[in-house]
């Protein structure tokens, strides 16, 4: 690659990475990670789970929650634990998943283990019918369940209380290839990215420190390809350069 298009893919690299995006408008994304150790697949890179947090309505929030993982694995039941400011308004089955209110044990597998304790809130407990292995959300499938903000919560507060665990989703996660399960629950990130690829929220998912890290060597690439321009072609090249290290810090989007 020359360094002319280098310096124009690390632009938009930088774009993706750094631009803010208003969330009341897009999907808001937080991955869902497994913290349970029941079996041989609890840290396999090959699972990818997350659930995008949308307002398409006023007073409503979609949760959509997606199987994205290259392992067998099936989510076949999810809880919410809200602190009673969210209530049930329907579901919307995707393609190969069924599911129901109040199906599956009452409160997330493990959650008690958490800190502070997960404790599912009333009337937010969701399950596949059975076979549930065959009606959960396998890998390439997704599922929407719609809420209702109570007491006049705005959208913007439950992202905030979605970043500081005052909200939080639990997935109980089973038919992995050893046959065990495990739970998981949705970690809040230090970005906000409101994109739609799939393909991309993926990486941004499992790769989020190594994202980190090519940010900081394209702003050090940019750095150097600058330098040398501006020297001219018969300028001698130097390595001690200066990096603002300011530019060098990553900010979370602020909700609006």
């Amino acid at each position: 690659m020359t360094s002319k298009k280098l310096f124009y893919h690390s632009l938009v690299f930088l774009f993706m990475l750094s631009t803010p995006v208003s969330i009341s408008h897009a999907g808001y994304i937080q991955p869902i990670e497994i913290f349970t150790t029941s079996g041989n697949y609890h840290d396999s890179p090959g699972l990818n789970f997350y659930v995008e947090v949308s307002s398409p309505r006023p007073q409503q929030v979609d949760f959509t929650f997606y199987n994205k993982s290259s392992i067998a694995s099936c989510v076949s039941q999810i809880y919410f634990d809200s602190d009673s400011i969210l209530s049930f308004a329907g579901i919307t089955n995707g393609p190969g998943t069924s599911f129901v209110q109040g199906e599956g044990p009452k409160n997330l597998p493990a959650g008690q283990t958490l800190t502070p304790p997960f404790e599912t809130s009333t009337g937010l407990s969701f399950g596949d019918v059975s076979p549930t292995s065959k009606n959960g959300i396998n890998p390439g499938e997704w599922l929407r369940i719609n809420l209702t903000l109570n007491n006049g919560v705005l959208f913007e507060q439950v992202v905030d209380k979605l970043n500081t665990a005052s909200i939080r989703i639990g997935t109980h996660v089973i038919a992995l290839p050893d046959g065990s399960s495990e739970s998981g629950v949705n970690v809040p990130e230090p970005l906000t990215f409101c994109l739609m690829a799939t393909g991309t929220l993926a990486f941004l998912k499992r790769h989020s420190s190594k994202l980190r890290r090519a940010k900081n060597n394209s702003l050090r690439q940019l750095a150097r390809f600058e330098r040398k321009n501006s020297q001219g072609p018969s300028a001698p090249h130097k390595t001690n350069y200066a990096v603002d290290k300011t530019i060098l810090r990553m900010r979370p989007a602020q909700a609006k």
